[in-house]
C-alpha cells in the first residue's frame, strides 16, 4: 500500500496505563482514575495520526494492532479500496489509533518504530509490520530473534543501528502517544481490534465482510453529510 498523507500533532500528555486488547476478545490492563482517563481522552487528539485531508467531510477512526490477524485482514482486503477511492480523493480522513494486542511488548515496539519515522513513513513501516506479522509472531512463539527482525524493519525505514533503534523504543513522547491512543480506545469501551468509528458512530463488524459493503457505509455517511 502506498503512503497516505500524514499529519502529526505532537504534544506530551500525562502518562496513562498501557492496556491490552486480545484480537477478537477484549482484555484490559490496570484501570486508571476517572480524572486521568478524561485527561487522556481530551489530550489524545494532540497526537493523533491522520491520513488524508484533515478537512474531509467524513472521519473514519480505526483502533488496530499490527499483531492482530483480523487487523491484517482489514488492512489487506478493505483498506486499499478505502485509500484509493475515499482517502486519496479527499472524501474521508483516517485517524489511526494504536491499540496493542498480545504479545503487547512486541506490538508496542513496532508502533514505537512507526512513530519514530518521518512523516508519511509511519504507514509505510506499519505496512511492512503487517506483511511480516506471521513471521514475527512465529519467531515470538519459538523464542526466536524478534528484536533482530524488528531492527531490520526499522532499518528499512531509516532507523539504522542499535543506538537509533533503542532510542526510538525509549522515547517517552512516543510511548506517551501510544498510551494516549490506548486511553482513547478505553474511553470508547473498545475491547477488540479492529474497531472502527464512522463520524463518531461505532461500525458493525459485518461491514468488514467485503470492500463493497464497507464502502457502501462510507457512501451513506457521505450522503448524510451532503444532505445537512
Amino acid at each position: 500500500m502506498s503512503m497516505f498523507r500524514f499529519n502529526r500533532r505532537g504534544a506530551l500528555i500525562a502518562l496513562a496505563t498501557l492496556a491490552l486488547s486480545a484480537c477478537g476478545g477484549g482484555e484490559s490492563g490496570d484501570t486508571e482514575s476517572g480524572n486521568d482517563a478524561g485527561a487522556a481522552q481530551d489530550a489524545v487528539v494532540l497526537q493523533d495520526i491522520i491520513f488524508g485531508d484533515p478537512d474531509a467531510p467524513v472521519t473514519l477512526i480505526e483502533y488496530a494492532s499490527w499483531t492482530c490477524p483480523a487487523c491484517l485482514d482489514f488492512h489487506t482486503r478493505i483498506m486499499p479500496t478505502v485509500k484509493s477511492d475515499y482517502i486519496d480523493t479527499g472524501k474521508v480522513r483516517l485517524v489511526f489509533r494504536e491499540f496493542p494486542t498480545p504479545p503487547a511488548n512486541i506490538a508496542v515496539a513496532g508502533f514505537a518504530l512507526a512513530r519514530c519515522t518521518a512523516d508519511e513513513n509511519y504507514y509505510n513501516l506499519l505496512d511492512e509490520l503487517f506483511m511480516r506479522q506471521d513471521a514475527i509472531l512465529t519467531l515470538a512463539r519459538q523464542g526466536g530473534p524478534v528484536v533482530e527482525a524488528l531492527k531490520q524493519v526499522g532499518a528499512n525505514h531509516g532507523i539504522v543501528g542499535d543506538e537509533a533503534f533503542q532510542a526510538c523504543l525509549d522515547d517517552e513522547e512516543t510511548r506517551a502517544a501510544i498510551r494516549a491512543s490506548i486511553a482513547a480506545a478505553r474511553s470508547k469501551d473498545v475491547a477488540v481490534t479492529p474497531t472502527l468509528f464512522l463520524n463518531g458512530q461505532e461500525m458493525e463488524n459485518n461491514v468488514r465482510i467485503s470492500p463493497e459493503i464497507f464502502t457502501a457505509a462510507l457512501d451513506e455517511a457521505l450522503a448524510e453529510v451532503e444532505s445537512e
